[in-house]
This record gives structure tokens, sequence and C-alpha cells, in this order.
């Protein structure tokens, strides 16, 4: 049996989160893609309790509360609605968005769409990166097998940026991984790499990159525990390469 949220306590911190992450201007696409990230501030290590059926029904009743009637004190309020075309965006009713808003949020609204298209088809390919172990959990994965527990989270490269000190802290005492999707240029990585690569190989964290076209996974920065699972990355150097040669690139990038 799954986790269950307890009563407007619990719903307020999903919800003083996710109003903290989203701007004054949001897609529905947007809430759902960013309630992950919200949901794991929030409840830490027992977000692996939550099931996929849970998190449907948390976003339903975070969505209406931020668009329709808020069930707590600590929940936006994107009162106003705009339509363009086929895409609907939702604002606070002090905010009046210029079109560089407008553009911003149908930008998010995208990334947001291609996470949650994408998010699936990475679990599939981390769900067989961990064959043999037992797994549960959705917003946050837990494996198990002989004594060993990996945690794993998915998320963008941005975002990851953005909430580096949270997985860095997470990742403390545990074995942690952060999956992300390929981008389409290096650039987004070379930076991540320049700023926090030192910071996560010392707190343990791991990222790891999944090619959902492909079906494949290559370790990022850090490699997991159990060395039996190392043949199971499509290119299991890659870290070591990446480490020793953008080492040298990356003062080149602002």
């Amino acid at each position: 049996m799954g986790y269950c949220i307890k009563g407007d306590e619990e719903y307020g911190s999903i919800l003083r989160n996710i109003s903290k992450i989203i701007g004054n201007i949001v897609s529905e696409e947007e809430i759902k893609a960013k309630l992950f990230r919200a949901i794991l501030f929030s409840k830490r290590e027992f977000a692996h309790e939550i099931t996929q059926t849970q998190f449907e029904k948390i976003f339903k009743d975070v969505r209406d509360s931020l668009l329709d009637s808020p069930i707590s004190v600590h929940s936006k309020h994107y009162s106003e609605k705009i339509v363009i075309g086929d895409d609907t965006l939702y604002h606070i009713h002090t905010f009046k968005p210029e079109k560089e808003d407008i553009v911003h949020a149908l930008e998010l609204k995208h990334e947001s769409k291609v996470f949650l298209d994408s998010l699936e088809s990475m679990m599939d390919v981390v769900d067989t990166f961990f064959s043999g172990y037992d797994s549960e959990g959705f917003v946050l994965k837990k494996y198990r097998r002989k004594g060993l527990t990996n945690y794993v989270f998915f998320s963008t490269i941005d975002d990851v940026f953005v909430d580096f000190e949270f997985h860095k802290d997470f990742s403390e005492g545990r074995n942690y991984s952060v999956v992300v999707k390929t981008e389409r240029t290096p650039e987004k990585f070379i930076r991540f790499f320049k700023k926090f690569s030192e910071q996560a190989k010392k707190s343990g964290l791991r990222i790891w990159v999944v090619n959902t076209g492909e079906k494949t996974i290559d370790p990022f920065i850090g490699y997991p525990k159990d060395l039996n699972l190392i043949k199971n990355f499509k290119n299991p150097r890659v870290a070591g390469l990446i480490s020793a040669l953008w080492r040298e690139k990356v003062e080149d990038i602002d």
C-alpha cells in the first residue's frame, strides 16, 4: 500500500513548495511536471511511497487549488486565463503578463510536456538498468537488492542546476541518483559540470543520462556502488572520460 497525503498540513507543504517553484504565469503541464519536485522537497525519502495513482490524485487536487479554489493559505491562486490557439495559460490576478512573459510561459509549457512525455520511457530504461532489484515508487523510485538500496529521481538538467543544493544534501548517507534525459547540445551539461561536479562527487550524488530514443543510460557524474550494474550502462567509461576532457575545456564556458 502506498503513502497517502494526510490532511491540509501535508497538502500545504506541497502547495508551498510548488508555489515557490512556478512563476506568476503557468500552464497545467508545467504544474504537473514541477509537482514531482514539490513532492520530493516536501516528503523527501517518503516520496517513494507515493504511487502513480496517488500522484495523479495529488496533481488534480494541487491543480484545482492553484487554478480554481485554494485549499491552503500556502497556495498561489491563478484566477485569470489566457487562451492562445490550442494553448491555455493561467496567471495570478495582480500580475499583468507582457508578451515576453507569455512567450516564456509557452516555452516552459513545451519543455514540461517533453519531460512528461519522456518520463515513462526514462523509467523503463532505469527499471531495466536495475534488473533483478525489487522496485517501488513513482515520484521517487526505490530499488533494493541484497541489502543495497538505491533511490532515483527523474528531472531535467536545467532543474537539477536549480535544485542542486537539495539533491546534494539528500544524497548524504544514501545511494541517490538523479536521472535526466539527453539534450540537443552538450552546453547545459558542460556548464553544470563546471559549477557542480566537484561538489557532486564529494557528496556522492550521481547524475545519469537517459537517451529515450536509444533506450540507453550512461553515467554523467558518479557510478553505482553495485559494481555489477556498471555493465548496464551503454558507455560505462563515459563519466571518467567527461571528467578528464571537460576539466580542461570548461574554462572556455562562461
